[in-house]
């Protein structure tokens, strides 16, 4: 006897979202009570107007000074080559070449990890305790003596940047309408000469860097929100008020499970390798600009 499929089964198959009358528990975003409350709250222009600010005022700070560290950071490697980085590492041949693109191999190693690990926790804490791993990595750069050494640190450092560029789009997502996100995703130095502390002006740049970096991660890691419903600087109506905004997005807020309909959806659309190509066309001379 035929044995009648499960509707929601049949539309994955053909890699469509499931149909269901009354979503399943998994299915509901993590600030969906928050929607959910708003739907009773009239949403005024001048209401969400002043949480636009708010917002703004409390999460573009952070991201700004995180992706400009971000980008001074993995290029500290090109300062610090004026100063003796060379000499200090003994660098030889191509060496310094590869550290170029080490750091590279750690940047795509940690894409599908940190896009995994930013679906299941907090994200805001997530950002914040890899800006401030980044920052202790930077640190000890100065102690490397030798290629195998730095090699290993560019690495890791790639491998905690690494998390930025998906985090960032994620959190666009999260506070912002689609109307909101390109220019807030748009919107994204000093030399002190040898001291008689012994360290060389290339380590100087390292620590200076990893300083600022650390200082910026405990910031974000204090500060930078994870979800509309447990935003602490916004009183429970602007908490129902930012949940109201960005649900003419309909592309929900957080979801912590996986759903294999939506990867065939996204490699279907279009978009998706348009912005590959974008993205690609930018690293290759970016790479090459930014290693000499």
């Amino acid at each position: 006897m035929d044995v009648p499929k499960d509707p929601s089964q049949s539309q994955n198959d053909t890699g469509l979202a499931p149909t269901l009358s009354s979503p399943a528990p998994q299915d509901l975003d993590d600030s969906y009570s928050v929607y959910k409350e708003s739907l009773e709250t009239a949403l005024s222009a001048s209401d969400a107007k002043n949480v636009l600010r708010k917002l703004d005022l409390r999460i573009m700070p952070i991201l700004f000074v995180t992706y400009m560290l971000q980008y001074l950071d993995k290029n500290s490697i090109n300062f610090a080559s004026v100063y003796g980085l060379a000499g200090g590492t003994g660098l030889k041949g191509q060496d310094y070449s590869w550290l170029g693109s080490i750091f590279y191999f750690g940047y795509q190693v940690a894409q599908y990890p940190a896009g995994y690990a930013m679906q299941r926790l907090s994200i805001g804490k997530f950002l914040g305790s890899a800006t401030v791993v980044w920052g202790a990595i930077l640190l000890t750069t100065p102690a490397c003596s030798n290629f195998a050494g730095i090699a290993t640190n560019r690495f890791m450092l790639g491998l905690t940047e690494g998390t930025v560029n998906p985090g960032f789009i994620l959190m666009m997502g999260i506070w912002y309408t689609s109307a909101e996100q390109p220019l807030r995703l748009e919107a994204s130095l000093a030399m002190p000469s040898d001291t008689e502390s012994g360290l060389a002006q290339w380590q100087w740049i390292f620590i200076i860097f990893g300083i600022i970096s650390f200082t910026c991660g405990v910031w974000a890691l204090l500060f930078l929100p994870d979800l509309p419903s447990s935003a602490r600087f916004l009183s429970p109506q602007e908490r129902a008020v930012a949940g109201q905004r960005v649900a003419a997005n309909r592309q929900g807020v957080k979801n912590r499970h996986f759903k294999m309909y939506q990867v065939r959806q996204a490699a279907r659309d279009p978009k998706t390798w348009m912005l590959f190509g974008i993205a690609l066309g930018g690293s290759i001379p970016n790479s090459a600009s930014t290693s000499v």
